[in-house]
């Protein structure tokens, strides 16, 4: 359930939009503005990591007019600000680290380090990108949001298709100050220690993965799909 503080905000943003001149009703089922995503053929229950969830209850399905243009405002501004770093190369030479390997359907995790995570969620900048090889020619697929929160995810997203997951451990390598490596995820101590990594709890980090809205050729059935079939 979103907040009061959310709902307020959100309105405020559309009347905004409205006295801009941009008509709602656009974005409502078959409207001329209305994006694709805001209809997800997935509808799946916690989609993320369902095994480790089990938070949610309710099917994904489409969006109202005004949570459809409040994402899709906030889409625009993550993905312009996602890609100024449209290469695994450039977004190291700009401070993201390399903080996990490349995942069948996923691709690689980089984390801006600077920010880190954080217990604030902010809709118009992810914590972490995706690329779809471990070289520095990696080609940007997706952004994550990493939202330390405790038991519950953040409130997230306008409307309830931002299906979050979360690890409850993550087994990390420190190649030195400010460098962790994930090699394992879920594992025991015992094997942790054997990859050379310690085993860290991550259960109050919630992720959640948001695809750019085409990537070679594939439109996401639903744009906080768990994977990507292209990668």
């Amino acid at each position: 359930m979103r907040s009061r503080r959310s709902w307020i905000v959100g309105l405020g943003l559309v009347m905004t939009l409205v006295a801009a001149g941009c008509d709602v009703e656009d974005w409502a089922p078959g409207g001329e503005s209305r994006p694709w995503y805001c209809d997800p053929t997935d509808t799946a229950i916690n989609d993320g990591h369902g095994e480790h969830g089990g938070h949610y209850t309710e099917e994904k399905g489409p969006l109202s007019a005004q949570h459809c243009l409040q994402l899709n405002l906030h889409l625009i501004s993550a993905e312009t600000y996602a890609s100024q770093f449209p290469t695994a190369g450039v977004a190291e030479a700009n401070g993201w680290h390399h903080l996990a390997p490349w995942i069948p359907g996923q691709g690689t995790h980089h984390v801006n380090i600077e920010r880190g995570v954080s217990s604030e969620f902010d809709p118009n900048r992810p914590n972490l990108l995706m690329y779809d090889s471990n070289s520095d020619s990696g080609q940007l697929t997706g952004m994550v949001w990493a939202v330390e929160s405790g038991h519950m995810p953040p409130e997230g997203f306008p409307g309830d298709n931002d299906h979050w997951h979360f690890h409850p451990t993550l087994c990390y390598r420190y190649d030195g100050p400010g460098a962790p490596f994930i090699i394992g995820d879920s594992i025991t101590d015992a094997e942790c220690a054997q990859r050379g990594g310690v085993n860290e709890d991550t259960s109050d980090l919630w992720l959640l993965h948001v695809w750019l809205p085409e990537y070679g050729g594939w439109q996401a059935t639903d744009i906080f799909n768990r994977t990507h079939p292209g990668i």
